[in-house]
């Protein structure tokens, strides 16, 4: 934790620099479909990310989530948690001349859960596609879907709704 909290720190150090940081929180759906239990579940969560640009033109940022989940039971009677999630990614984005800005995001995630009492954590690449929308300058909603998790053992998808603030 004490180490996640330090590269917090250093990602933002950019912002004095280039003065362009983000911050957001978003709604989010996560589908988590171990390989070693039978069925899935699809889980509410709520993530909170924070970011910096790398460069001027603001085409390129860094970004850290954080995330916790909830529970829920499957059909087959299987109860799933996101106990919490959180990772590092690189974020690559159209300029913002325009008001919708694709981007992409590729980073590691770490993600743990528990399936009936059982945990199971999950360290992986992660790949993602999203887009804002700028509402003003300074406030923008974003709609992402971020594969967290494709391993052998498990895999763990998020699909986001969010709202942020530029400063």
């Amino acid at each position: 934790m004490k180490r996640l909290a330090l590269l917090v720190l250093l990602s933002l150090a950019p912002l004095h620099a280039i003065g362009a940081g983000f911050a957001a929180v978003d709604g989010v759906i996560s589908h988590i479909d171990p390989k070693n239990i039978s069925g899935s579940a699809d889980i509410a969560a709520v993530q909170f990310r924070f970011g910096a640009a790398l460069n001027a033109e603001t085409t390129l940022a860094a970004e850290f989530r954080v995330g916790m989940g909830f529970g829920r039971e499957n059909n087959a009677g299987i109860r799933y948690e996101l106990d919490r999630y959180f990772g590092a990614y690189l974020r690559g984005q159209f300029p913002a001349r325009l008001p919708f800005r694709p981007y992409g995001l590729i980073g590691a995630s770490r993600v743990e859960t528990t399936q009936n009492g059982s945990g199971d954590n999950y360290n992986d690449l992660s790949l993602g596609l999203g887009a804002d929308y700028s509402i003003n300058q300074d406030v923008f909603l974003s709609i992402e879907y971020l594969r967290a998790a494709d391993r052998s053992e498990a895999e763990v998808s998020n699909f986001s709704l969010g709202v942020g603030a530029r400063f």
